[in-house]
């Protein structure tokens, strides 16, 4: 079964197979890691997070949009969509994996999540 979460704004699109979003809570107490963006990449590059906590990517200097890499995840994931300067889009990984993604706008720059 492959769920998605999606809203217009400021959540990234994010699909996982398996699981239910109504079962328990297996992590009572999540958290938000906070990734910048700007002109030389990502910082931090590696973020380390739990099932079901936050991540938040914030554009610190220009705009720029950032795509999941599809051979290195888990999942298909849709792109975040334009972050204008001192704007952030965030989203919650509700499958375990490591999540490789670029910066659309620079191409050279790659971060990664890693959810546990």
């Amino acid at each position: 079964m492959r769920r998605s979460l999606f809203a217009a704004g400021s959540l990234v699109a994010l699909a996982a197979c398996g699981g239910s979003s109504t079962g328990p809570n297996i992590n009572p107490h999540p958290v938000n890691h906070a990734i910048s963006i700007s002109n030389t990449g990502f910082t931090p590059e590696t973020t380390q997070s739990k099932v079901q906590d936050t991540v938040t990517w914030t554009s610190s200097e220009g705009s720029h949009a950032f795509s999941f890499i599809a051979a290195l995840s888990p999942d298909s994931l849709a792109p975040s969509g334009a972050i204008a300067q001192g704007q952030s889009k965030f989203a919650v990984f509700i499958r375990a994996g490591t999540y490789t993604y670029l910066d659309d706008s620079i191409r050279a720059d790659t971060g990664v999540v890693i959810v546990q």
